[in-house]
C-alpha cells in the first residue's frame, strides 16, 4: 500500500479528540462540533459549520443504523455477503440492467484496486466492459464479488493496522479518551467519537494535509470511512485486551467494511456512477492513527501473521474470480462488437 505521512492527520485527530475530552459537557455535542469545525476552518461561517456538524452526525447515525441491520441479519442466519447482495439488488431494482451492471462493475473495479493497494500488490488490469450486455445472472454475480471484495477490505484494513502498530514501536497512552470511550461501549459516546473523527478528516482534507482522498469527498463518504475505521480499530483493541477472540475481531471489521460498501454502493447506484474513492487504504490509514489513541499494547508478530495469511489466502481467491469474470466480460464485449 502506498505510504502516506500520517503525522499531520494524527495531529488533527489528537487536537479534535483532546478538545472533545476537555469540552464543556453542558454544551450540546452538535453545537460543540460546529464550533470546533469553525475554529479549525476559519473561513467557514457559523451557519455553514452548524450545517456541516448536523450532516456529519446524521451520516454517522445512518451508518450505525445500516450496521445494526446487518448485525440483525447475521444473527438471523444470513451471511454478510448475502445481506450485501440483497441490499444492492434493492438499490438497482428499478434501473435498466446495463446501467446497473456498469455501475456495479466499476464499483467492483474500484474495490479490486483498493484491495491491491492494501495487499501491496500490482493493480490488476481491468478491461473496458462498457459494451457488455448485462443480464440478471451476471449482475448478481458481480454483486456477489463485491461482497467478497468488501470482506477482503476488512481483512486488509486489520492487517495494515496491526503492521503499522508493530512498526511504530511507540508506547500507547492507556488513559487516552478514545480508548476509554470505546472500551466503555456507551452507544452515544461511540457515535460522538465517530463524528469527531469524521470532523477531523473533513478538516484535514479542507486544509490539504493529506492527499489520500480528494478534497471534495462527500460528507457521507468521509463519515462512512470514519465509522468503519473506528469500528475496526475498536474490534482489534478488544481482541488485544482479551475481551473477544481475534476471529470475532476480524468478523467485526468485516461487518464494518460491508456496511460501508453497502452505503457507498447504494449511493453510486442512485447517482448512476461509481464515484467513490478507493476506500480500503483510506480506512486503514484512519485506523492506524486511531489505534495509537486506544488502550492497546503492542501486537505480537504471530497475530499479524495470522491476519496477514488469512488476508492473502482470501485475496488469491478473489484474484482468480476477478480474472475469470474479466475474461468472460471481455469475450462477451468482443462477441457483441463483431455480431
Amino acid at each position: 500500500m502506498e505510504k502516506y505521512d500520517n503525522s499531520q492527520f494524527n495531529n488533527v485527530v489528537g487536537n479534535f479528540v483532546t478538545s472533545y475530552a476537555e469540552r464543556d459537557k453542558s454544551v450540546d455535542f452538535s453545537a460543540w462540533l460546529a464550533e470546533k469545525l469553525q475554529h479549525e476552518m476559519s473561513d467557514m461561517t457559523t451557519e455553514t459549520s452548524q450545517k456541516l456538524s448536523q450532516e456529519i452526525i446524521e451520516a454517522v447515525g445512518s451508518y450505525d443504523q445500516t450496521l445494526n441491520q446487518l448485525n440483525q441479519a447475521v444473527d438471523a442466519g444470513q451471511s454478510k455477503e448475502e445481506w450485501l447482495v440483497s441490499n444492492l439488488q434493492e438499490s438497482y431494482a428499478d434501473m435498466p440492467l446495463d446501467e446497473a451492471g456498469n455501475v456495479l462493475q466499476q464499483l467492483d473495479h474500484n474495490l479490486t484496486i483498493s484491495n491491491s493497494q492494501l495487499m501491496n500488490e500490482d493493480i490488476i488490469d481491468v478491461v473496458d466492459v462498457q459494451n457488455v450486455e448485462w443480464n440478471e445472472y451476471s449482475i448478481k454475480n458481480t454483486a456477489v464479488n463485491i461482497g467478497k471484495q468488501s470482506l477482503m477490505t476488512g481483512l486488509g484494513v486489520a492487517s495494515n493496522i496491526i503492521k503499522a502498530n508493530l512498526e511504530s514501536g511507540e508506547s500507547v497512552d492507556v488513559g487516552n479518551i478514545v480508548g476509554q470511550v470505546l472500551q466503555a461501549g456507551a452507544d452515544t459516546a461511540v457515535c460522538e467519537v465517530k463524528a469527531v473523527v469524521a470532523g477531523a478528516m473533513k478538516s484535514a482534507l479542507e486544509k490539504g494535509l493529506t492527499d489520500i482522498l480528494p478534497a471534495d469527498t462527500s460528507v457521507n463518504s468521509i463519515s462512512d470511512m470514519a465509522c468503519t475505521a473506528v469500528e475496526s480499530a475498536a474490534a482489534l483493541a478488544d481482541a488485544v485486551m482479551g475481551k473477544i477472540t481475534l476471529t470475532e475481531a476480524l468478523d467485526r471489521a468485516g461487518r464494518a467494511c460491508v456496511t460501508a460498501v453497502c452505503r457507498l454502493g447504494a449511493g453510486s447506484l442512485k447517482m448512476k456512477a461509481a464515484a467513490i474513492p478507493f476506500v480500503g487504504p483510506a480506512i486503514a490509514w484512519l485506523g492506524e492513527g486511531l489505534f495509537k489513541h486506544m488502550e492497546s499494547p503492542q501486537f505480537a508478530d504471530d497475530v499479524y501473521n495470522v491476519v496477514r495469511n488469512t488476508a492473502k489466502a482470501t485475496w488469491e481467491g478473489i484474484k482468480q474470480k476477478v480474472g475469470s469474470l474479466l475474461s468472460q466480460q471481455a469475450q462477451s464485449a468482443k462477441e457483441k462488437l463483431y455480431s
